[in-house]
């Protein structure tokens, strides 16, 4: 795969990169860990700096501004409406500062830096198949996988946190962000190999219910989708452990008389999870659309347009799952 960088896609880059100096561009930084971390000293922790100089950097942006962008009484309370105004746009003048960089490495033919991907738990099994088609095609690149759930994803994406998310697509705000979809997700009971018969091949949706059951917790919104289905079926699970983790719910799996709830391939895929095994659920099945979801930006920034450009030509490797 080759990406070629075309001069007239990006001549409409925004020019307040090249009058922003060298001082505003730490002060943003500065601002954002702030906004962050909510705490002076960590923020300069984070910014690898003392608390002292960050403090001096941010009363020079305000006066730079003209506008009080903190609220202070010796510890940081919270942030003006000019401040909240200054934050944001704080977060898109280094998102773009970022595209910069990138598209000028494009254009060297030698795309690198730091590529964010946020990701919900349940695609855990794609994952190193992503990764692969990215350093195969762009070695240069660094790859930062963060595991967050459905509403984070977002949040994260309109703050220029991640640079992209693969997630669930059918609920995404299409006005605000370009999607692509890899593949579509099916459910399955995942149990120890004593647990079940190996005469049962498929299980419906009330007789797991009557299993003991680790689910993921409640607030997720993988265990939405999991409780519509139950719902469907007529019937109530009673796990006997909730956790915010899908591999902590399969190692109690592995050593425990328990059975979850997990994408199809989930502890299959390089036999991950030994001594275990799964079986369709059905009475509904439960098929739901994942993709890479991306923020809207015109122009699109480089670093997110070559995942989208990637996994788009690789899209029959995700036709296996």
């Amino acid at each position: 795969m080759i990406l070629k960088y075309d001069k007239n896609e990006n001549k409409n880059l925004t020019s307040i990169l090249y009058i922003i100096n060298k001082m505003y561009i730490r002060q943003f930084e500065y601002l954002v860990a702030l906004e962050k971390e909510r705490h002076f000293g960590r923020a300069a922790e984070k910014c690898f700096v003392s608390q002292p100089s960050l403090s001096t950097a941010l009363n020079q942006l305000e006066d730079e501004l003209g506008v009080k962008i903190i609220l202070r009484d010796h510890k940081f309370i919270g942030f003006t409406n000019e401040g909240k105004k200054v934050v944001e746009w704080s977060k898109i003048i280094l998102t773009n500062q970022k595209g910069l960089i990138d598209d000028i490495t494009l254009m060297k033919d030698n795309l690198g830096g730091l590529l964010r991907i946020g990701v919900i738990p349940m695609s855990s099994p794609i994952l190193p198949m992503v990764s692969e088609i990215l350093n195969t095609h762009l070695p240069s690149i660094k790859i930062n996988i963060e595991f967050l759930g459905s509403d984070n994803l977002q949040k994260k994406l309109d703050n220029y946190e991640i640079d992209a998310a693969i997630t669930y697509i059918e609920d995404i705000d299409k006005k605000k962000y370009e999607n692509q979809k890899l593949y579509v997700e099916n459910l399955s009971l995942m149990f120890g190999n004593n647990l079940l018969s190996e005469k049962i091949i498929s299980f419906t949706w009330k007789e797991a219910s009557k299993m003991p059951l680790c689910l993921l917790s409640k607030f997720m919104k993988e265990r939405e989708n999991m409780d519509k289905a139950f719902d469907e079926s007529n019937s109530i699970p009673s796990p006997k452990l909730e956790c915010n983790s899908i591999f902590q719910l399969a190692f109690h799996v592995m050593s425990q008389n328990i059975a979850t709830i997990v994408p199809s391939g989930f502890s299959t895929k390089n036999n991950a999870f030994p001594n275990t095994r799964e079986i369709p659920l059905t009475d509904p099945i439960v098929r739901k659309p994942v993709g890479l979801v991306w923020k809207k930006a015109e122009p699109p920034f480089p670093m997110t347009k070559a995942l989208s450009i990637l996994l788009n030509q690789n899209l029959e490797k995700f036709d296996e799952i």
